[in-house]
């Protein structure tokens, strides 16, 4: 009895482990300062756990303000080179921002928070 637990106690820690090998690694790369009425250029750039460039990726983004009851802001990023996308969002004042992007690539889904804020330039 005392084998099997081992046995499964190990099996499932090997698995744990495995499970964390398809991390990605998600930069967002936004402006400091944004002009009213304009589109905001956001830029995502993903890693696979060996730093490695996601390819081929559908890339999607919502942006919410923080402490703000709003819609949320939606993107579709497009890949512009190997493991970059690019899009733009319709930010309508300054502030914090979480940007929730999610990731999917083969039918495996991933998604990351990144906060950021954004001024209106002068």
């Amino acid at each position: 009895m005392k084998r099997l637990t081992v046995f499964v106690v190990s099996m499932l820690l090997i698995f744990i482990a495995g499970c964390g090998s398809d991390q990605l690694k998600v930069n967002l790369i936004t402006p400091k300062t944004y002009t009213p009425g304009q589109v905001s250029p956001i830029k995502i750039k993903i890693f696979d756990d060996k730093g490695k460039p996601v390819k081929d990726a559908n890339v999607s983004v919502e942006f919410d303000m923080q402490g703000m009851t709003m819609i949320p802001v939606s993107m579709t990023a497009k890949e512009i080179e190997d493991g970059v996308y690019i899009g733009n969002a319709n930010l309508q004042m300054e502030g914090d921002y979480t940007a929730a992007i999610k990731v999917d690539k083969n039918g495996g889904k991933y998604e990351q928070e990144k906060r950021f804020s954004i001024v209106v330039s002068q």
